[in-house]
């Protein structure tokens, strides 16, 4: 009864959720329950007259009337649901792309922790393909009323020749019910894995075809390598393909065995009723294909209430994706701040500790420091420090795992999330470029005016290269959809980066090796761009390398999750440890050849 309870719960989900997206298509569903309940009965009929009038009556004229009519409205009947499903299909396109793009919205706003989590890719999949609103109305809805309809006009028919064989069917359905109940719990229990195969394999053919991937799989002959590595996945997918096959054809062979007893039985008894003249040949012809129809019918109807109960669980799984991948945040009281009227910019951290979901080993370990407003903090230390994981703390994008971060002397995780992050501007080493224009990838949904995309491109150094463009700041950042893109070299990716960070013009700037790709000269070069473009705001600056030292206030030194120095550059200097070390080993790189 709990089961039943909370699978009308979840149809009536369904009812809701899909008239949200598609209340539209709750039109066309009703023409289409018409047209697909009275086609069948009328073509189903027709011919017992036709029949029945070739045996007995051979009235031609009257056989022609009949041909005409089955003919004639059968013609009619597939224009009309040609007609509708042309007419209905661009609201079943825009229905369709709506509901992919909420789950892309809910998929590019859930935690950052969670994106990087494969099973909850593999949940957000099954859940996206198993809950689809417009499917959910042109056949669970759709089906299920029609064969309501379908079957109520079987059942008179049919009832005209004995009721008990209606019982009969209805027990071979019976059975046969328990056959599809085993086939769709099958499916429940591979749907996942098949997904994540799925998913594996658009990741590998994207691999071959994508024009980002094209220079590392030529030059280093990956086509090969990316075949193996498809071919073996094809492996493992056939090994579980044949296992849930082989479970498959145990129920076909049984539910064959079901449908050959019914056949024989049915033909049996109709030609006994022919032969003694009970029913004439056209109904014989009728009856045959009604207990057909009925038969059909029927499991269909079985099979749609078992699969309700399985689409209760799909709307299960995805509730609690729908829990799973909705922000962390979203359980804070979010405090309001005014930025605007904000002059100190202050972030401290409080015996902080951070690993990453999942696993045993702390990235950050009790970290305790102060980033004052208006001040600038060197943050550096061999790579796997955990310098990044400080910026990914610091942007939210995960939660400490013990300890607080206060902005101002405020809980940064009670904060407005969207306000929040108007405080920072921030230049990832990971950066990302979109395959749109060069004004996109910096204004994105925050257009300025044109003054203020001048000033960004001014200091970031790409004026001369954007003006060399036919097209300037609207020349797209590939060839993948427009001819007339270009791409753009590490160096300058990596300026265009800067330029959203002095684009958003945030009161707290932070730099994560930006300069990774630039010689040592060329990174000082730019780090003193940055140093003058700054000015009063707060910044901290990740490296490796030190170049960025000389502009800073402080200097904190990183290793293995701790801060293990801090001070300035003088004051490290002097303490011949870890950043002396560092230093002297660098200095060499920063002199300028005449």
């Amino acid at each position: 009864m709990k089961r039943l309870v909370a699978a009308v719960k979840n149809i009536g989900f369904m009812f809701k959720y899909s008239w949200n997206f598609a209340k539209g298509r709750y039109f066309i569903a009703i023409i289409n329950i018409v047209l697909d309940s009275a086609q069948p009965i009328f073509t189903l009929l027709m011919p017992k007259y036709i029949i029945d009038e070739l045996t007995y009556g051979r009235r031609w004229n009257i056989v022609g009337i009949y041909i005409a009519a089955l003919v004639g409205i059968n013609l009619a009947l597939s224009g009309i649901r040609e007609f509708v499903k042309y007419a209905s299909s661009e609201s079943s396109l825009k229905s369709q792309w709506k509901f992919s793009m909420k789950h892309g919205v809910i998929c590019a706003t859930m935690d950052y922790s969670k994106l990087e989590n494969s099973s909850v890719k593999d949940k957000v999949n099954q859940a996206i393909n198993n809950t689809s609103p417009v499917q959910f109305i042109d056949s669970t809805v759709t089906g299920f009323v029609t064969n309501i309809i379908q079957l109520a006009g079987y059942t008179y028919i049919i009832a005209t020749l004995h009721p008990l064989v209606i019982l009969f069917i209805l027990l071979l359905i019976f059975i046969a019910s328990l056959v599809t109940k085993g086939r769709e719990k099958l499916g429940y229990e591979y749907q996942p894995i098949f997904s994540k195969f799925s998913r594996k394999f658009n990741y590998l053919l994207n691999a071959m075809i994508r024009f980002d991937f094209g220079k590392e799989v030529r030059i280093n002959k990956a086509s090969t390598w990316l075949e193996k590595k498809f071919a073996n996945e094809i492996d493992d997918y056939m090994d579980i393909f044949n296992k849930s096959q082989k479970g498959y054809l145990r129920l076909s062979i049984f539910d064959s065995v079901l449908e050959l007893i019914q056949t024989v039985v049915m033909y049996g008894y109709a030609v006994y009723k022919t032969i003694i003249g009970n029913i004439t040949v056209g109904s014989f012809s009728v009856y045959l294909s009604t207990v057909t129809l009925f038969t059909q019918g029927f499991q269909d109807l079985v099979n749609r209430f078992i699969s309700f109960g399985y689409l209760s669980k799909y709307v299960d799984d995805y509730k609690e994706c729908l829990d799973v991948i909705s922000p962390s945040r979203s359980k804070y009281v979010n405090t309001d701040i005014d930025i605007e009227n904000t002059e100190k910019h202050e972030i401290i951290f409080d015996h902080v500790t951070f690993k990453y979901p999942n696993t045993d080993r702390y990235v950050l370990k009790d970290i305790s420091i102060k980033i004052e407003a208006g001040k600038k903090l060197s943050i550096v230390g061999y790579n796997g420090a955990g310098k990044t994981t400080f910026i990914k703390l610091i942007c939210r994008l995960y939660e400490p795992t013990e300890g607080k971060i206060y902005y101002n002397g405020i809980d940064i995780s009670t904060i407005d999330y969207d306000t929040y992050m108007k405080l920072l501007s921030v230049v990832f080493q990971d950066f990302a470029l979109f395959y749109f224009t060069i004004k996109d990838n910096i204004v994105f949904d925050d257009d300025k005016g044109d003054f203020a995309l001048n000033e960004a491109i001014e200091k970031s150094g790409l004026r001369e290269k954007i003006d060399g463009l036919k097209d300037g700041w609207n020349t797209p950042l590939s060839k993948e959809f427009y001819n007339n893109g270009i791409e753009f070299s590490g160096g300058e990716g990596q300026k265009l980066a800067c330029a959203r960070a002095y684009y958003k013009d945030a009161p707290i700037i932070i730099f994560d090796e930006p300069t990774a790709s630039l010689d040592a000269i060329a990174e000082s070069q730019l780090y003193e761009r940055f140093n003058n473009i700054i000015e009063n705001k707060t910044a901290i600056y990740i490296s490796h390398r030190l170049a960025s030292v000389k502009f800073c206030d402080s200097v904190a030194v990183f290793a293995d999750g701790e801060i293990v120095e801090y001070g300035t550059h003088d004051e490290l200097m002097a303490l011949d440890g870890m950043y002396t070390e560092m230093f002297n080993k660098q200095s060499q790189f920063y002199v300028e050849e005449n």
